[in-house]
């Protein structure tokens, strides 16, 4: 087997490189990209989240019209997360919001109004496209874009 030989002719740029992909690939970084994603989703569920036209009491609580796509959030899941190499956010709704499972799955006594799904599919691309950006525009900075 021929050993192949190589000069590295500037070590100091090499390690700022290796440095600047460091950065890149750091938690700060993954879980910005993340957001970006989630962002494009949440936007997208905002709008699809249906609104009903009654306001009702529930455990001494009232609930106007509106409430489910105001409880709409992005959440860090930690479950699924690897710290410094996976960062997972899921867009949801709050706990004042607890009815949009039935919604979205529906129940035996009414049928889905999936509005979660819907807005993923539509947008899973965009969200990726927006990880990406977020991704390359890092990797611009992190190296004075070269």
């Amino acid at each position: 087997m021929a050993r192949s030989a190589f000069t590295i002719e500037n070590p100091e740029a090499l390690t700022a490189d290796l440095r600047a992909l460091d950065n890149i690939a750091s938690e700060a970084v993954l879980r910005q990209a993340a957001v970006a994603g989630a962002r494009v989703i949440f936007d997208e569920v905002k709008l699809r989240a249906p609104v009903g036209d009654a306001t009702y009491e529930r455990k001494g609580s009232t609930h106007a019209p509106g409430t489910l796509k105001a409880s709409i959030l992005i959440a860090y899941d930690k479950e699924v997360s690897v710290r410094g190499k996976l960062a997972s956010y899921i867009v949801t709704w709050s706990k004042d919001a607890f009815y949009g499972r039935f919604i979205e799955f529906g129940t035996s006594k009414m049928s889905a109004r999936p509005f979660l799904r819907p807005s993923y599919e539509a947008k899973k691309k965009d969200a990726a496209d927006a990880v990406d950006a977020v991704i390359q525009n890092k990797a611009g900075e992190l190296t004075n874009g070269q």
